[in-house]
C-alpha cells in the first residue's frame, strides 16, 4: 500500500513518507584519501547480494544546568554501526573489505590483517515502487564476518553471511552519509535526478563539495586480482 500524493504545482508536491519494503545494489568503493584537505574514493564495485542492512547511527547527548534547570542539550555524532547481512562472500570480496590476501587462489588470512577504509552504497525500495539511494563515505568492516554452515537434514540447507562494520564521518568536512529518496524529487532538484542516474558509478557528493573531493576516478581493485 502506498502513500497518494497530491501535486501542488510544477514544482511543488507534498512530502511523501513511504514505508521501507526491501534492499538491493550493495557496492564498496576503497577510500584512497581521507584527510584534512581532501576525499577521494575509489571506483565502485559490486558486492554481494543483500539479505537484510541493519544501520544503527549512534549519538551521545549530555545536559548542561545553570539555575536549577537545564541550560543546554549538547548532542555528538559518535559513529554508525553497519550489520549486513549477504547471500555469499567470494573470496576476492574478502580480500577487498577486509584486507586479507588472496593470490594464485589462495584466500590467507592474519592477526595482522587490515581492514581498508571504504564507502559503501546501496537502495532502499519503497512500498510506492520508489527507492532511497544511499552511500556512508567511510568506515571499516573491522570486525570481520560471521560464518555459519549446517549439515544436510533430509533436505538443501543454505546459509548466509554477516558482515559488521563501524562508519564515521570523513575528515573534510565531518560529513558520514549523503542519500536521495526519489519519491521526493520535484522538477528543480535537477542535480539529484541525474546523480540517480549513475548512483553506483562513483560516490556522490553533494555539487557544490565536489570541487573540493579532489575526484573519484582511480582504481580500487586492490585484492589480488586482475581487472
Amino acid at each position: 500500500m502506498s502513500e497518494k500524493v497530491t501535486q501542488l504545482s510544477e514544482t511543488k508536491q507534498q512530502i511523501v513518507r513511504s514505508r521501507t519494503c526491501g534492499c538491493k545494489d550493495l557496492y564498496a568503493a576503497l577510500v584512497l584519501q581521507n584527510t584534512a584537505t581532501q576525499y577521494v574514493a575509489g571506483e565502485p564495485r559490486k558486492l554481494s547480494r543483500m539479505v537484510k542492512a541493519k544501520i544503527d547511527e549512534k549519538w551521545s547527548s549530555e545536559k548542561i544546568y545553570s539555575d536549577d534547570e537545564t541550560e543546554e542539550v549538547i548532542t555528538a555524532y559518535e559513529g554508525t554501526d553497519v550489520e549486513l547481512e549477504v547471500n555469499a562472500l567470494a573470496p576476492q570480496d574478502r580480500a577487498f573489505l577486509f584486507g586479507q590476501r588472496y593470490e594464485n587462489g589462495y584466500l590467507v588470512k592474519t592477526s595482522n590483517d587490515m581492514a581498508p577504509e571504504v564507502a559503501i552504497g546501496w537502495r532502499e525500495r519503497k512500498l510506492n515502487g520508489k527507492y532511497e539511494f544511499k552511500w556512508l563515505f567511510v568506515g571499516k568492516f573491522a570486525e570481520g564476518i560471521s560464518d555459519e554452515a549446517n549439515t544436510k537434514e533430509g533436505k538443501l540447507s543454505t546459509a548466509t553471511k554477516s558482515i559488521k562494520g563501524s562508519f564515521y564521518e570523513r575528515s573534510l568536512d565531518n560529513q558520514y552519509e549523503i542519500s536521495v529518496d526519489e519519491s521526493n524529487l520535484i522538477d528543480e532538484y535537477t542535480d539529484a535526478k541525474t546523480a540517480l542516474e549513475n548512483w553506483f558509478s562513483a560516490v556522490q557528493e553533494f555539487p557544490n563539495a565536489i570541487e573540493n573531493t579532489g575526484g573519484n576516478t582511480e582504481d580500487s581493485a586492490g585484492d589480488g586480482t586482475t581487472e
